[in-house]
């Protein structure tokens, strides 16, 4: 009871914009990955799957498209962010066309979705994404050394059902797509991967 309460005020974006700032070590994590992994130029169209409130949007250089299944966080983003779109939609039911995007990127997503849901986004992904491009997730994991209860307690706290390890991550994303390239950054709350996410 406690918890779905709790839950309900996470969906309010202020509380959200409130959560992120509090979790800047993390953000910082989120960061320096999306600019280290993803190619980004002024002419590249990205697509942001899980966007929030629209953070990521300041990363983004070129053409940005951003969705999320909460209507009040598209709405904050709307009135909040410039030079970007932002759509209340499924990420697991995209209504983009095949080919749409030069890059797609998820983050601190996916441990809000179960495997089905997760498989699904990728698949999406790769649909809507032009060929030479990818879908970049970027999250956080469970700890990468399993002696650091102190994250992991922390970690579970998070509204997020579905923390997972990076193993657990690369195989769910795995039964859908390929991966080629994994990444992770240590990180005080939370260690942080990266899975650049192709074809199978």
């Amino acid at each position: 009871m406690l918890r779905k309460a709790l839950e309900r005020v996470l969906e309010l974006p202020a509380v959200y914009d409130l959560n992120q700032f509090i979790g800047q070590p993390t953000v910082r994590r989120y960061t320096q990955l999306l600019v280290e992994e993803v190619p980004l130029g002024a002419e590249t169209k990205v697509l942001d799957l899980g966007c929030g409130t629209g953070a990521t949007r300041k990363l983004i250089p070129g053409h940005y498209v951003g969705i999320d299944i909460n209507p009040d966080y598209v709405a904050s983003a709307k009135r909040i962010r410039s030079g970007g779109e932002f759509i209340a939609m499924d990420a697991t039911k995209l209504s983009f066309p095949d080919a749409s995007f030069d890059q797609v990127i998820s983050v601190a997503t996916t441990h809000h979705l179960d495997g089905e849901q997760l498989q699904a986004m990728a698949l999406e992904a790769l649909r809507v994404v032009r060929p030479g491009g990818a879908f970049h997730i970027i999250d956080a994991i469970l700890p990468v050394n399993p002696r650091d209860r102190a994250k992991d307690m922390f970690f579970r706290m998070d509204r997020g059902r579905f923390p997972r390890k990076l193993e657990d991550l690369v195989a769910t994303v795995s039964r859908a797509a390929g991966v080629a390239r994994t990444r992770v950054l240590n990180g005080p709350m939370h260690d942080v991967a990266y899975l650049k996410v192709v074809g199978a």
